[in-house]
């Protein structure tokens, strides 16, 4: 089944090539469901969680993601029936925010529900520097209804976690988070979860981060959002980021 699956996301790949090209979408869509439909009796089911920093420092970047992940949700949703996938998310921003702390969607099979919820989320708040990268985790571990076999969590995110060990820049909680989570903890609840974790960076201020996590749960692929915040560019690097994080998380399942 495995090797169905990564035949059928290497056709994914070749989709994205297809849609560069003068063929019309809809064409495309038609030429991938059928060959999808005939190369795999097996069905692909996918949780995807993007879990993104929205506070107001992504705000050259908060409206093009939220238009890539929406395209992203497109053409997955043009997959089926070979590939099915509920889609959730979390935002998070810093403790000074209070209720707008945390906006989260749980995970649904509707395109059209998702893409409503997602027009809501703004960017805004913030206070000092680093933001509540952990509680945007946690919560997206541990308050969503992850379900699938296949589990991908893709975080896009300027800024690191509080605490000296993670930044030196301005940090009203330079002991670590105020709620008492740890990265050990909640990457260790993440990895029990079987659940693939991936990183956008979008600034070098995460490059401690990076590490960190590297040192607790091993390698991940980090996708360079650097320098794109253009819609078309930063589209076109979301779409190949999602697919390839799915890719690795099906051969990790192996």
């Amino acid at each position: 089944m495995c090797m169905l699956y990564k035949r059928t996301f290497f056709d994914i790949y070749c989709f994205v090539q297809l849609s560069r090209s003068n063929i019309s979408i809809d064409q495309i869509f038609i030429i991938f469901r059928r060959k999808l439909y005939c190369t795999s009796n097996a069905q692909m089911e996918v949780d995807l969680c993007f879990v993104m920093d929205c506070t107001g420092s992504m705000g050259n970047y908060i409206e093009g993601v939220k238009k890539s992940i929406k395209i992203v949700v497109d053409y997955m949703a043009n997959m089926e029936p070979a590939i099915r996938i509920r889609i959730g998310f979390c935002g998070y921003r810093d403790h000074c925010d209070g209720s707008n702390r945390l906006q989260i969607f749980d995970f649904t099979n509707s395109p059209e529900n998702f893409k409503s919820s997602l027009s809501s989320v703004s960017a805004t708040g913030g206070g000092d520097t680093p933001e509540d990268v952990l509680g945007g985790l946690d919560a997206a571990v541990s308050r969503m209804t992850w379900r699938n076999d296949i589990r991908v969590l893709l975080h896009i995110g300027d800024c690191p976690p509080h605490g000296r060990r993670f930044t030196y820049t301005d940090d009203s909680y330079p002991d670590g988070d105020p709620n008492g989570l740890t990265a050990e903890g909640v990457l260790g609840e993440m990895q029990s979860a079987k659940i693939s974790y991936f990183f956008g960076e979008i600034t070098e201020l995460t490059k401690t981060m990076i590490s960190e996590f590297k040192n607790i749960i091993g390698e991940f692929n980090v996708f360079d959002f650097r320098s794109t915040p253009d819609t078309e560019g930063l589209v076109e690097k979301f779409f190949d980021a999602t697919c390839s994080a799915i890719n690795t998380a099906i051969t990790l399942r192996e």
